[in-house]
């Protein structure tokens, strides 16, 4: 485990924090890492992802980014000037400023930015314009608007650069995660003025210490902000060297950082263990389980997101028992959680958030389901990913009529067109579930694609990712049990008998 990377986002701060040190980070990455990362990062955010590619590609990682990305974000652009991401969605001021940072911040990072049309970009600016002359903002909110304005060579309204620095005198009576939320208001101080060619004044008699003591356990995030702002303020060279320590000792033979996070546990990570379990016929009764997360969410270091809420419902519900909670009926007919309208760009996020109400006990609604072509790998890995989710939250019959076994029979006998075995196992089980016959040719593909991945030093029954990444992951053995339940068990790729240590 210690030797497996850290996903793109966190990969992206490391490198950023790097280069904010001075040092010219270099990478050595195989087409098929370049792939995977890719897929984790635009899986999650279609605009930050490619936000969190950026540093890779400076590292000498073309792959990475490419002129196809800019194409991507464009079509994001709104006729009012912003940007649109479906993980953010497009429902108020402060989604659409990330959205249009996380854009901008790409066109740039790709040489794209001057081939804006002038009307799109005098579109842009004047709702940046509008909102920073609208009313105060959240710091997070000013920053965008004022990097923004810096990319597309505009000056940031006096209003911006007028706001003070966030207060330190209260510092050491503040919760931790009172104190991540100051350093990440700092952090934005510092982009405002940064983006309006002044040196922001901050107190170094505060922050200093800060990272003098965290520089060895602060997540790269932070680590990359306290960095930034300390640089920024003119902190003395001495004062980085534990973050150079750290960083020296994280860092793999081919230039990427280690996961700080391998060694931990989480509520969704746990999930997918307890669905193990179910497939398995294993209990899924586990008391250090249920008091881990009671000890989590009493030490107040939870997120408060929904997605992150329905999770740990979910998490609690299948490990303990009893029935729906409130809490989860509320959060499943939330559309901020659950989307209403699935596209392949968020096909992914609806069918994990399915699973987790399923989970949670709690019925959700089908969903308005777009339509798309079935030309490439990801959107037959989409379409598939739409035929799962509603069968898998009892929604079988409502399936669009354009998914069908016909349409999917060639790309469930070729794995080699996918990229990791956990979107090929989604496809073989959409097939199936839509009537597809599991015949020789089939059972030859999945031979293929599957059964080479199976196993880890000390985890026979695990799945690799597969695509050239050898880490063994829960999401894709949950993929491959599933699958081979669903087929009867005609694979043999369930274990047999009961854990040896009954856990």
């Amino acid at each position: 485990m210690r030797q497996q990377p850290a996903g793109s986002q966190v990969q992206s701060f490391a490198l950023r924090t790097l280069s904010e040190l001075g040092c010219d980070p270099k990478i050595s990455m195989t087409s098929d890492q370049v792939r995977s990362f890719r897929r984790g990062a635009l899986e999650t955010s279609s605009l930050w992802g490619r936000d969190w590619l950026i540093p890779l590609r400076r590292a000498g990682v073309d792959e990475a980014l490419g002129t196809g990305d800019a194409t991507a974000v464009n079509k994001a652009r709104t006729n009012g000037g912003w940007y649109v991401d479906s993980a953010l969605g497009d429902d108020g001021d402060a989604a659409r400023l990330g959205s249009t940072w996380a854009a901008l911040e790409v066109l740039d990072a790709l040489g794209c930015l001057d081939d804006l049309p002038s009307d799109d970009r005098a579109a842009t600016v004047a709702w940046l314009r509008s909102l920073a002359d609208d009313k105060p903002r959240a710091l997070d909110q000013s920053s965008a608007v004022a990097r923004s304005l810096q990319m597309l060579n505009e000056p940031v309204p006096a209003a911006l650069t007028r706001i003070a620095a966030p207060r330190t005198d209260d510092f050491s009576d503040l919760t931790p995660d009172d104190r991540a939320t100051r350093l990440a208001d700092t952090y934005s101080f510092v982009v405002i003025q940064e983006a309006a060619g002044k040196r922001p004044a901050v107190n170094l008699q505060v922050w200093e210490p800060v990272l003098r003591d965290g520089a060895a356990t602060l997540p790269y995030e932070q680590l990359y902000s306290l960095v930034h702002v300390l640089k920024a303020a003119g902190s003395p060279k001495s004062v980085f060297a534990p973050v150079w320590k750290r960083l020296d000792g994280e860092r793999l033979d081919d230039g990427l950082v280690r996961d700080p996070d391998a060694y931990s546990g989480n509520p969704d990570a746990s999930l997918f263990v307890q669905r193990l379990r179910a497939l398995a016929g294993w209990s899924r009764m586990d008391p250090g389980l249920l008091a881990a997360l009671k000890r989590e969410e009493k030490s107040g270091d939870v997120s408060q997101e929904g997605a992150e809420q329905l999770n740990r419902v979910a998490l609690r519900k299948v490990t303990a028992g009893g029935g729906a909670s409130e809490q989860a009926r509320q959060l499943c007919v939330n559309p901020r959680v659950l989307p209403t309208t699935v596209t392949e760009h968020n096909a992914t996020q609806w069918q994990r958030t399915t699973l987790n109400c399923v989970d949670a006990g709690a019925s959700t609604d089908t969903p308005t389901i777009g339509t798309w072509s079935l030309d490439t790998p990801d959107r037959v890995a989409a379409a598939a990913t739409v035929a799962v989710g509603l069968a898998d939250s009892g929604h079988r019959d409502r399936m669009p009529s354009w998914i069908t076994a016909e349409a999917l029979k060639q790309w469930a006998r070729n794995p080699d067109r996918f990229t990791t075995v956990y979107d090929y196992t989604l496809v073989v089980r959409a097939y199936a579930l839509l009537g597809g016959v599991l015949d020789a040719g089939l059972r030859d593909a999945l031979g293929r694609g599957v059964t080479p991945c199976r196993g880890c030093p000390g985890l026979p029954d695990l799945y690799q990712v597969g695509g050239g990444d050898a880490a063994c992951d829960l999401k894709t053995t949950w993929g491959v049990w599933t699958l081979d339940r669903q087929l009867d068990g005609a694979m043999r790729w369930l274990p047999t008998g009961n854990p040896g240590n009954g856990k």
